[in-house]
């Protein structure tokens, strides 16, 4: 807000004077009232204090009490007045005064006075009076009288100075302080040209500035420069003040019309008049026409604006179309490629900074029976109502993808099993509560997290599917922690295998026995010794995994150590074949044949089941977590640690072109010496009691002479015989069994066809697992029996006793 000179000069005459009056009255040329009643008070009470000092002394307490109630009467400024004994106690009091008199005294009150009453004894008391105190309110600072004179000073003087202050300086003409030559020379400048004062009135415009205004020159001196109607974000009115404007350079003023159009477009260079004292005086500003420029500027600004909105149309059309490209068109969820690629890079910020991360598998339960019974466009409602409920039920952090069918797949960083395993029920409990016009759903939900043990995105999201399979089989409609699931439950992946297809697994049909033979062939020729050890190594193997696993899982362990030492045909003949100990180097060279017998495996047969135990067969059960060997104890694969002690034992009891094999009881003392560090103590164990029940006898019964179409067509039958054995298929097991003593017979191997016979005659289509189990057991210890025969090893099966269904309630995956 703007104060004219007028104001501000006649609030300095008027402050001047009061100043004055009260630098007056705090010296005591002006009289304080205040003071004077103070003294009168005093000078009172010291009087009342005699007349009840006399009466005192006369013993007439009642008549003192009379002369203070009369004292009382005739002041209206007293509030009470009391006669208080030496020991405290009020002798007469009037007017409430204990009370009131103690309040004051805490207030430090200016109205309380004491004065003693004095006998001839000495001391009998004192007198206190209470006044109205004169130190209050606005008498705290100034007296009554002191405020109306101020009043009336301010009143009159301020009005007397207004008034004479406006007469004098409207005749003062401040154009006549600028000298005429000075006028002429702005006159011819091209710039319009102001001279303002302290007060922003202008003293002096040339006719450049005038004409651009649409004014005349008289008409604009003495006025105001803002009186003028401009606009400007750089300079306001309101900053017109001393020293505001000061010095600018291009400052922007627009001069606009009645109706608040912009006319003409200014820029302004201001710099500050000062006095031979150098004090502000006013400002100098020249005003140059800008319009064209201006409007060629900002028709510039226009065109950068369309680029601007063009590309911010470009950006989002490019985010739409990342939308399309990212996202399933039906659910809204991210598709799968988009999914896996996000996988991957939150499993590596897990890895890095050990952040927990889970996923979770959905399947909605009998999803094909919604399409046939109600139409695919209901089975597209209830996907779609599905993909927004994971949406809505999982933060904005969480990744929810429609990963195939009636799948979604989501990751959720940041959450530990117990966070997400409540987020799952919450999308189970919400997709029951779901309601369609004829029906309702279900779904069945898995989780697993990164800390259970997953080496990579797909192998966490193979345990959440794990878990999925079985809450379907549990009766479906619920939410199963991988932590909870059995670590040998074996899967049936071919129901819902739900890898990536370039991945491969163990689903459908087992390993091939015509493909073990041939790659048993080839390393064989390569060189015999080698594959003597793999066919004993597979029979040790063999009979370790009957006291522990299924038929299905014996087979798959049999096989991996016939072929554990496939990668030896990488190795030279030079190092395979050495007669003596090999050195270090060749050592190296021998040790790379665990990864390539690997690779020959895993191309091979595409079963990871297989692959993991040739892979693990070499690690040690009581090992360190390193990179080396990233599994230990039972960690590593049942049959890993299985073909470990029978191939260990084997090396240590064989014959050796450099050596000759310890004893059979040195080799069982060692397995015990390293077992818990080297072997899994357990499993020695039971390969002890096997080995000391008589595992080493001649084979006296089999013939030597069986071709090699012989054994290939039996081990066939046999390897799809033991798979209807493992799934309990009894009617499949009798007609396989059938065939099986038919070709024994043909080929003339006898005890085979009573083997097989046997089995035929014990089960029946309805046969329990546990018979099935056990008849499979015989078989593949007679074919084994036959296959040791046809190589010329001296390794039979001896009597022992097979498992029942309590040692095996899910067989033990071989991994």
């Amino acid at each position: 807000m703007k104060i004219s000179s007028v104001a501000r000069i006649n609030f300095s005459v008027v402050s001047l004077c009061v100043a004055a009056i009260v630098f007056s009255a705090s010296i005591g040329l002006i009289p304080d009232e205040r003071l004077l009643t103070s003294i009168n008070r005093a000078k009172l009470c010291g009087s009342v204090a005699t007349n009840i000092s006399y009466l005192i002394n006369r013993h007439d307490v009642r008549q003192a009490g009379q002369q203070m109630q009369s004292f009382a009467g005739q002041n209206d400024d007293l509030i009470s007045i009391g006669l208080r004994r030496t020991n405290g106690d009020y002798a007469a009091q009037i007017g409430n005064h204990q009370d009131l008199w103690t309040t004051a005294i805490r207030q430090k009150s200016d109205g309380c006075y004491t004065v003693p009453i004095q006998t001839e004894m000495g001391q009998w008391g004192k007198l206190e009076i209470q006044f109205q105190p004169v130190y209050v309110g606005k008498d705290r600072i100034l007296s009554g009288s002191l405020w109306s004179l101020l009043g009336v000073v301010v009143v009159l003087v301020g009005t007397a100075c207004w008034l004479q202050l406006r007469r004098i300086l409207k005749y003062l003409d401040p154009g006549k302080s600028v000298p005429s030559r000075v006028r002429q020379a702005l006159d011819n400048f091209a710039e319009g040209v102001v001279i303002v004062d302290k007060e922003d009135c202008i003293v002096l415009v040339n006719q450049k500035f005038a004409r651009d205004v649409g004014r005349e020159q008289s008409a604009l001196m003495g006025t105001r420069l803002w009186d003028i109607p401009w606009q400007s974000s750089e300079i306001s009115p309101s900053e017109g003040h001393e020293g505001s404007i000061g010095t600018a350079r291009g400052t922007r003023m627009q001069l606009l019309d009645d109706h608040g159009q912009v006319l003409t477009i200014f820029s302004v260079n201001s710099s500050p008049v000062l006095d031979d004292a150098g004090a502000y005086q006013g400002v100098m500003m020249a005003f140059t026409d800008v319009t064209p420029l201006e409007r060629n500027r900002a028709a510039l600004l226009d065109t950068l604006e369309d680029l601007s909105q063009s590309k911010k149309a470009i950006t989002e059309q490019n985010e739409k179309l990342t939308y399309l490209a990212t996202r399933d068109p039906l659910t809204s969820c991210i598709n799968r490629r988009t999914f896996f690629e996000q996988f991957e890079n939150h499993w590596q910020t897990t890895i890095a900074s050990g952040t927990p991360l889970c996923a979770m598998m959905v399947d909605i339960d009998f999803f094909k029976s919604i399409n046939d019974t109600y139409g695919h466009s209901m089975g597209d409602k209830v996907l779609s109502e599905t993909g927004r409920l994971l949406l809505e039920t999982t933060s904005e952090t969480d990744v929810v993808c429609r990963y195939g069918g009636e799948e979604f797949a989501i990751l959720m960083p940041g959450l530990n099993l117990d966070a997400a395993e409540a987020v799952a029920e919450k999308i189970r409990v919400g997709l029951s509560e779901m309601q369609f016009p004829e029906f309702t759903i279900t779904a069945s939900l898995g989780v697993s997290g990164a800390s259970l043990g997953g080496t990579d995105p797909q192998d966490m999201l193979d345990q959440a599917d794990k878990c999925l399979y079985v809450a379907k089989r549990n009766g479906r409609n619920q939410v199963i922690r991988f932590d909870t699931v059995p670590a040998d439950l074996i899967v049936d992946e071919s129901k819902i295998s739900r890898e990536k297809p370039a991945e491969a697994s163990c689903a459908g049909p087992t390993i091939p026995y015509a493909a073990v033979t041939a790659l048993l062939s080839a390393l064989s020729y390569r060189d015999h010794q080698t594959g003597s050890h793999s066919m004993r190594v597979s029979s040790y193997a063999a009979l370790l995994a009957q006291r522990i696993l299924s038929p299905k899982d014996v087979y798959v362990v049999e096989m991996g150590a016939l072929l554990h030492d496939i990668g030896k045909v990488g190795v030279p003949d030079s190092i395979l074949l050495k007669p003596g100990p090999l050195t270090e180097e060749e050592w190296k060279l021998m040790e790379r044949h665990d990864r390539i017998g690997v690779e020959i495996l895993n191309k091979s047969f595409k079963c990871p089941q297989l692959t993991g135990i040739v892979k693990y067969h070499h690690y040690r059960y009581g090992g360190i977590k390193c990179k080396a060997q990233e599994v230990w104890g039972t960690d590593i694969p049942v049959g890993a640690r299985i073909l470990t002690i029978s191939d260990a034992f084997d090396a240590m009891v064989s014959n050796r072109p450099y050596r000759k094999g310890m004893p059979q009881a040195d080799a069982i003392q060692e397995l015990r010496r390293h077992a818990g560090t080297q072997f899994d103590p357990d499993l020695v164990e039971m390969f002890v009691q096997i080995i000391e029940s008589g595992i080493h006898e001649p084979v006296a019964s089999y013939s030597p002479n069986y071709a090699d179409e012989v054994m290939l067509n039996i081990g066939e039958q046999v390897e799809r015989l033991v798979n209807a054995a493992d799934s309990g298929d009894g009617k499949t097991f009798v007609t396989l069994a059938e065939r099986l003593r038919q070709t024994a017979e043909h080929s003339q191997v006898p005890e085979l066809a009573a083997a097989a016979t046997h089995a035929i005659e014990v089960t029946s289509e309805d046969a329990t697992l546990e018979l099935l189990v056990s008849e499979a057991f015989e078989l593949l210890n007679a074919c084994r029996a036959m296959r040791n025969s046809f190589t010329g090893e001296t390794i039979v099966p001896p009597e022992i006793s097979e498992p029942s269904l309590a040692a095996i309630p899910a067989p033990v995956s071989a991994q």
